[in-house]
């Protein structure tokens, strides 16, 4: 089966356990939602990203000597920079993490059918953008919330001349209309991207099929629920798939299984220090969803890099 054909039939998936979501959300309490969104986050989610080392050490196997070890420091590094940054100026840290975040999205989602050049880094980028607007405008005062803890800390906003109230800045510049506003000019932009690479009659209505569902379900959802949803779904597992064929050429248990065994420390790892930090850090407990999104942003940072080298080569 080729490439394409396995992922259209993961795509019949996907919708499938959208639509199944989009039934059962209603009925679930939403201490549930919020537990499952969380769970899978923290399992399938981190577990995506939790190969990068290996996928550098295959990307540059010429390359012999201590190479493993300068990209494990290197890798760390870039973590610690990216958490400590959180920490001096979140609100451009949570713009940076929306980026890098869009950008991966998309392409996970795209790679196979439009190139990485110039154009194609725009298409990821802003259909990545999309999916994140639609969940803004889905569950824009849950996202309020959120980045008036993140970046009601520092004087980023300040910058740019904001209002010096954060109600202001949520009344003037993160309003409802503003984030449809935002979304419906990113899918004008997306269904002009398709029209610049010729994908308009093979994938149009398949895609606004799925982005109506991924909006229905946002909407029923939790902002964690809905991040997490399409994180998991849309993403991580997908990307799995990609990562499990480049390292091992095939997806079956043997190939599974040297997976998770390479994976196990990393995931720990990564657990244990989101426990440590919200165990001891002074936080209030209300700040826990801003914490979980900067620490998802810490690790995001160098996986998008990796996984870009993977999907170069």
């Amino acid at each position: 089966m080729t490439s394409s054909l396995k992922k259209l039939e993961y795509f019949h998936y996907g919708v499938i356990s959208t639509l199944f979501f989009i039934v059962i959300l209603p009925l679930i309490d939403q201490k549930i939602i919020n537990f499952l969104g969380g769970f899978s986050i923290l399992t399938v989610g981190i577990l995506h990203g939790a190969n990068d080392l290996k996928i550098i050490s295959k990307r540059f196997k010429t390359q012999v000597g201590n190479l493993y070890i300068k990209s494990l420091f290197t890798y760390i590094f870039v973590v610690l920079i990216g958490a400590a940054f959180f920490f001096i100026a979140p609100s451009l840290s949570l713009l940076i993490f929306i980026l890098f975040s869009s950008y991966h999205f998309g392409e996970q989602h795209w790679s196979d059918d439009v190139k990485q050049n110039i154009m194609g880094l725009f298409f990821y980028l802003s259909y990545g953008a999309l999916v994140f607007f639609l969940i803004f405008s889905t569950q824009h005062l849950e996202v309020s919330q959120v980045m008036q803890k993140i970046s009601g800390k520092d004087d980023f906003l300040h910058f740019f001349n904001l209002p010096q109230s954060f109600d202001g800045f949520i009344n003037s510049y993160l309003a409802f209309e503003f984030f449809i506003g935002i979304t419906i000019a990113l899918l004008v932009l997306f269904i002009l991207n398709l029209i610049y690479n010729g994908l308009i009659s093979k994938y149009l209505f398949r895609e606004l099929i799925l982005l109506l569902f991924l909006f229905i379900l946002f909407y029923l959802s939790t902002l964690l629920f809905a991040f997490a949803f399409y994180f998991v779904v849309w993403h991580s597992i997908p990307s799995l798939k990609d990562q499990l064929n480049y390292l091992h050429g095939e997806i079956n248990l043997k190939s599974i299984m040297k997976y998770l065994k390479h994976s196990l420390l990393y995931w720990f790892i990564s657990i244990f220090s989101l426990f440590m930090i919200y165990k001891y850090v002074d936080f209030e407990s209300t700040y826990f969803m801003s914490l979980f999104f900067s620490f998802l942003a810490a690790i995001s940072f160098p996986h998008v890099i990796v996984v870009g080298m993977m999907k170069s080569q």
